[in-house]
This record gives structure tokens, C-alpha cells and sequence, in this order.
């Protein structure tokens, strides 16, 4: 297809005059034969296009016609920030009515709430979680957009997305989605009865090549060669200053990126006016300290890293530094390619990363992700995409002339399909064994593997939550236990809830460091990334022997129960009132990673009172219900009251608490004046919670 004018909408002149003043005149091809496919008419359309094509606007047409239509939408992503991004994008459309929510977390909340607006941006679990609970407005539904469409076959969220794509269309609602790699783009789109779109339109040429470390040179697939003098990543910063424009390196860990900024900086970096204000927007940030000192000095550079460890504060910073151009060179690992909008005219990718032991290969989709990136719409007149560490031109063009990997379901493996059998029993869309199967019969899974093979797993799942208690099975019906509704409510493993009665249901009472260490052992705590536990290990082995916390459980390795221990050992710093940097330097963790355990434990803490209570044992939800107010703010029993204020984090809750003021009631009746002259308040912030306290002390918040 060709660029269509944009006129060609079939869409009322308020909407094409908007698009106008955002600048968009023409539909991409993609856009254009998307809008041939059928998207403005309800059809389902899968769009496999690269990086900067415009798929956004694809999805965004489809919502508005849902709008103008009567109907709601609904845009799905992986990633907080990436959901974040995409809501303030979409309240560009505010100027004619249309009223946009964000939604990420509260799993176990219906979200009724939400119906108040006409497009709702969520992460994929909380819409999984929104349609296992159902809340009215879900029948208002025309629209569901899945971003990152290929996920499908991620091993931890593929399972996710595979249902909700089922869930949509068994919703009648029109479902379209969105990805840069699918490797077999028509059995996807087979699999949904969907309208294929498939480009390598891009809006900036992207020109590929290698380095090779025996010639000491880049060869492009353009036909130029260029001669690299010093090691690579040197060179290419260098090349990056003198040209004026911006480049991405890709490396394989968090430790090779923040160690490869360091030296870059003190090698080329060029300190510029931009580079000096993001300085010190890093320096006036909530980072933690010990991320401020770094990235100061590196950001004066015009250098940066970027990984998972870093700070929500500092990877904003880093974002939207580069964004402006303000800083020059970005070291990241491949979490800045999932989603993240930070093209850049260059973009190094190293393609072996550590994996069970050995530095393995990444897949081509991998590769094509990174390499997307390259090449920023009305800035660059091209982008290169070099793949850094080639042994030979052979492996290089692997990934160059190569099509990412067919996408395959990750649905059948035991703990996906306990988790979504239970959730599809307990919202009642499946009542009997016929029903279940007549659902996952339309997923990837069964069209890629068969109905023999389907029916053996889930006649084996089915009598697998059975015996966990979480279902009932009578003759081919199904009904849920009330634990297996609670758990699938609250949006956990079956198996953590098991693991939680384990070590809770032979003891009386507990301390926190029992609870963190029971939790962490659970499946829903094996995402978070910890690393150095081993040197816990007298420790560790010395609380058991006190048991002050408990043994490993019957399905956790030693090693898991040592990890879990050094989380327990996190999590009772924190709310200790350890200070942050404190924690992060002891625990040798990232300030994003202590977010990550903090949230997990918060929620996982909650879903064990919850737990707890359905079995009667009160003292343990009494516990456990204290123990997640404190995990959420960072505080000891005695802040709890004062931490519920809004505006009082854990730091000006002691403050508080120091001066007298134990409260709700001591803060309200306070005089905002005297609160103003506290460190970390001054006056607009005192008079906020004096408010905020009234209104608690009236029952108005």
C-alpha cells in the first residue's frame, strides 16, 4: 500500500483535524492498508510492522471508532511505563470528550471504577485480572488493543496474552495487535480470524552491519566499510560526538552496562549545556543517593546507563534526557527495547548474553528488537543497526538477513495451566469439563499441538487443583472451592496459596522475617531477580535452627530457601526504616530491584492475611494485614496510622512521630504552620496533610 492522504479517514473532520495538528498528513503504509484490512469496520487485524511505522495510530483509530460508536476500549502492554506513556498519548483526544484511565494494579478490585471511561490502558495482568472478575462495563467493550503482540510466546507472560486474545473475541469485542517481530504473522493471525498487515515500511532507512575484531572493521550492507582504530564501543562514542548524533548500546548485563558508561565517559565524554541539565535533574530527583552520585557524573558526560536495577526516578531522568538530545550515548541492557520509545541514529547490539552457565546466542526476534531502534523519524537521514561481536560475517548475517522465530505457545507447562484452568473455573466461563475445553480449545496451544495431547493435560490439571482443594468435580462439572475463588481473585499461584497454609497452618504465631521468608519461597516471588544469597549461609542456617524462620518447603531446592532468606533479610530492612541506600549497598540490589521485592511483597504479604483468614487462622491474618501496611510504606508498627495520610512517606511519617504527632487525629488538629517548619515539608506540603488528615478524621477519604 501506498501513503494515503489523511483525509482518507473514515472519520469525523474533528478527529482528521486533530490528527492534522499533530502533525500527521499522510497514513503510512501500514496505516493505509490497515484501514484497507478492515480495522475501522470491527475486523480483527494483526499488525507486524517495525519500530516508528505507526502502529500506535493504528490502535488509536480503532479506539476512537469504538468511541464514536458508543463502545469502549481497552489497550494492553507489558510494562507500567509503557502503559503510562501510552495513556498520556491518548489524552491528547480529550479536546473532544474522550476521557482516558490508567489501570496497573489492584488485582484483586473488579475495577467497577473504571467504567467511567472511554478508553482504559492497562497492563496484561490487571486486564487478565479485570476479565477473571468482571466488572459491568466489560459488556461496553468493542475494542481490545494487545501492543507487544508477539509476548504471546514469552515463557512468564505469553500464557497471559494468549487469554486475553481468547477472552476478547469470545467477548465479541474486536481485537488487534500490535508487534514489531512475529516470525509466522499468518498462523497468528489465522489462529484469532484476524486481518493480516505485515511491512518492512519503515520512515527511516535502516542500514545493518558487523564488526569484525581480525580486520578491525564495520562492514555495512550498503556496501561501505569503516575502520575502527580503538576497541568498538570507544569508537563508536567517539564517531557518536563528533557526528553530532545519538546511539544505543546493547550489552548482556547490568554490570557490563554501568561499567562500559563509566569508561566511555571518562574517555569521550564531551560535557555540553544539555548534558549539564540533566545533571541536575538527576541531582533534584527521588533516586536513591548512591544512583545520584553516579549518573551525575556520567550525565555531565553526556553518558548514561539504562537497566531493569535503576530507579522509576532515574530511568525517567535517562529517558527523557535523550529523548531531548540532551545527552549523547546510552549503555542499556535489552529491557530499553521492549516497548520504550528512545530511537537513536546509531545502535550497537551485542548478541551473546550469560545463560545457564555459558554465554549463549539471542534469538533474531531478540536482535530485531534492539536493532528497530535505530534511526529517530525527522532527525536522521538513516540508522545503522551493528551487531558488535561477530566471530565471522556468517554469524552476523544470522541476524541481519534473518526472520525473527516462529512465536509458540508457552501455555502448556503445569504452572500456566494451573493458574488459568483455576481462573477460567472460578469466573464461571467454564462449568463443566466440556466447556474448559470447548475455551482452550481456541488458544495457540491447542492449534499448535492437538487435541490428544490437550485433552491428557487437562483431564491431569483439572485433577491436579482437585487435589489442592481449590476445585470441585462432580461427574464432568466443575465448581470452584472457596479458596480456589479467593486465590484466583487475589491473582496468585494456586501453589503459592498452598505453600502459604503450609507454613503457616503448624504454628501459633510469627515473626516478620518468618512471613517474608514463607512468601518469597512461593512461585509468585521467583521473578524478582536476586543474586549473592550464598554468603547468607551461616546465617541463614543459624535462624532455622532458632526457627525464626521456616524450613524449605517440599517443593523449594535449598538453594531457592536461601535465596528467599536473603529476600526475607531485604524486607525486614526495609521496615526497619533502613535507609534506602543502606539496603541497596548491604544487599548488593538495584533501587529498581528493592521496588520490585517491596510491590511483590506488599501484594503477596495482603494475599497471605487474605489466606490465612479463609482457613481461621486469625492471628495470622492480623499479622500478616499489619505486616503489608508496613511492607507498602517502609515503616515500623507504630507509623501505621500516620502512614496511611497521603503526602507522608515513611521519612516525614518519623518526622512526625518524633515531634509529638502519632495520629490521624494529632495531624489534623495540628497547625499547618508549625508542620511547615519539619525537614522534608515547607508549606504548601503541610497544609496537603493537615487537609488530607481532616478529611480521615470526617470519613471522606
Amino acid at each position: 500500500m501506498k501513503e494515503l492522504p489523511v483525509g482518507f479517514v473514515p472519520l469525523p473532520s474533528e478527529i482528521i483535524e486533530g490528527l492534522r495538528k499533530k502533525g500527521i498528513e499522510r497514513l503510512t503504509p501500514p496505516q493505509s492498508e490497515a484501514l484497507n484490512k478492515g480495522v475501522l469496520k470491527g475486523k480483527n487485524v494483526i499488525v507486524s510492522a517495525p519500530t516508528a511505522s505507526g502502529k500506535t495510530l493504528i490502535a488509536e483509530l480503532a479506539l476512537l471508532k469504538a468511541w464514536l460508536s458508543g463502545l469502549k476500549g481497552i489497550y494492553a502492554t507489558p510494562l507500567k511505563t509503557l502503559a503510562s506513556e501510552k495513556a498520556d498519548e491518548f489524552k491528547y483526544w480529550g479536546f473532544l470528550g474522550l476521557n482516558v484511565g490508567l489501570t496497573t494494579g489492584d488485582f484483586d478490585e473488579p475495577g467497577e471504577e473504571l467504567g467511567q471511561y472511554d478508553v482504559i490502558v492497562a497492563t496484561y495482568e490487571r486486564l487478565d485480572s479485570i476479565y477473571r472478575l468482571k466488572p459491568s462495563w466489560l459488556r461496553d467493550v468493542g475494542v481490545v488493543v494487545i501492543d507487544e503482540f508477539h509476548m504471546v510466546g514469552d515463557q512468564d507472560r505469553g500464557p497471559i496474552v494468549e487469554l486475553l486474545a481468547v477472552k476478547s473475541t469470545l467477548m465479541n469485542a474486536q481485537l488487534v495487535g500490535l508487534s514489531a517481530t512475529i516470525g509466522n504473522p499468518q498462523e497468528l493471525s489465522s489462529w484469532i480470524d484476524a486481518e493480516l498487515v505485515v511491512s518492512d515500511w519503515r520512515p527511516v532507512d535502516l542500514i545493518e552491519g558487523y564488526y569484525l575484531r581480525s580486520s578491525r572493521k564495520i562492514y555495512f550492507n550498503d556496501g561501505r566499510e569503516e575502520k575502527v582504530k580503538s576497541q568498538l564501543p570507544l569508537h563508536i562514542a567517539k564517531e557518536t560526538f563528533e557526528g553530532g548524533y545519538q546511539s544505543l548500546i546493547f550489552v548482556h548485563s547490568r554490570r557490563r552496562a554501568e561499567t562500559l558508561a563509566r569508561k566511555l565517559a571518562k574517555e569521550v565524554g564531551n560535557s555540553t549545556s544539555g548534558s549539564l541539565e540533566a545533571a541536575e535533574k538527576i541531582k533534584g530527583s527521588e533516586a536513591p543517593n548512591i544512583e545520584k552520585e553516579d549518573l551525575t557524573r556520567l550525565l555531565r558526560d553526556s553518558i548514561a546507563y539504562h537497566h531493569a536495577g535503576l530507579s522509576h526516578a532515574s530511568r525517567k531522568v535517562v529517558e527523557e534526557a535523550f529523548r531531548k538530545g540532551l545527552i549523547r550515548v546510552i549503555v542499556a541492557t535489552p529491557t530499553l527495547a521492549a516497548g520504550i520509545n528512545l530511537p537513536a541514529r546509531r545502535v550497537l547490539v551485542y548478541t551473546r548474553r550469560y545463560s545457564y552457565g555459558y554465554m549463549a546466542p539471542i534469538s533474531v526476534a531478540e536482535y530485531k528488537q534492539m536493532a528497530g531502534r535505530a534511526g529517530r523519524p525527522q532527525f536522521d537521514p538513516y540508522g545503522e543497526a551493528i551487531v558488535a561481536d561477530a566471530p565471522n560475517r556468517e554469524y552476523a548475517l544470522k541476524y541481519i538477513q534473518g526472520k525473527p522465530e516462529s512465536v509458540k505457545s508457552s501455555l502448556m507447562n503445569e504452572k500456566a495451566m494451573r493458574i488459568h484452568t483455576l481462573a477460567l473455573i472460578s469466573s464461571r466461563d467454564a462449568n463443566s469439563i466440556n466447556e474448559l475445553m470447548n475455551i482452550l480449545g481456541r488458544t495457540l496451544a491447542f492449534k499448535q499441538l492437538g487435541i490428544s495431547v490437550w485433552e491428557d493435560a487437562v483431564n491431569y490439571i483439572v485433577n491436579k487443583l482437585k487435589n489442592m482443594e481449590m476445585v470441585e468435580v462432580e461427574k464432568r462439572n466443575l465448581r470452584p472451592t472457596s479458596l480456589g475463588l479467593l486465590t484466583s481473585k487475589l491473582y496468585i499461584d494456586p501453589l503459592t496459596s498452598l505453600m502459604i497454609l503450609q507454613a503457616l497452618e503448624d504454628i501459633d504465631d510469627a515473626q516478620p522475617l518468618y512471613y517474608f521468608v514463607t512468601i518469597a519461597m512461593t512461585p509468585d516471588f521467583s521473578k524478582v531477580r536476586i543474586t549473592r544469597f550464598k554468603e547468607l549461609e551461616e546465617e541463614a542456617a543459624i535462624a532455622l535452627e532458632n526457627e525464626l524462620v521456616p524450613p524449605p518447603l517440599p517443593e523449594v531446592s535449598y538453594y531457592e530457601w536461601l535465596r528467599a532468606y536473603k529476600v526475607g533479610r531485604i524486607l525486614n530492612a526495609w521496615i526497619d526504616e533502613v535507609q534506602e541506600d543502606l539496603i541497596l549497598e548491604r544487599y548488593a540490589i538495584g533501587a529498581g530491584d528493592l521496588r520490585n521485592i517491596v510491590e511483590t511483597a506488599e501484594w503477596l504479604t495482603y494475599a497471605a492475611s487474605r489466606i490465612a483468614g479463609i482457613k481461621g487462622l486469625r492471628t495470622h491474618t492480623l499479622n500478616l494485614g499489619k505486616l503489608s501496611l508496613r511492607v507498602k510504606h517502609g515503616i515500623k508498627e507504630e507509623l501505621i496510622d500516620l502512614a496511611r495520610i497521603r503526602g507522608v512517606g515513611r521519612v516525614r511519617a518519623r518526622v512526625l512521630y518524633l515531634r509529638g504527632l502519632r495520629t490521624v487525629k494529632d495531624v489534623a488538629v495540628a497547625d499547618p504552620r508549625i508542620l511547615a517548619s519539619f525537614p522534608g515539608f515547607g508549606v504548601k506540603v503541610a497544609e496537603a496533610i493537615v487537609n488530607e488528615a481532616k478529611k480521615m478524621i470526617a470519613g471522606k477519604a
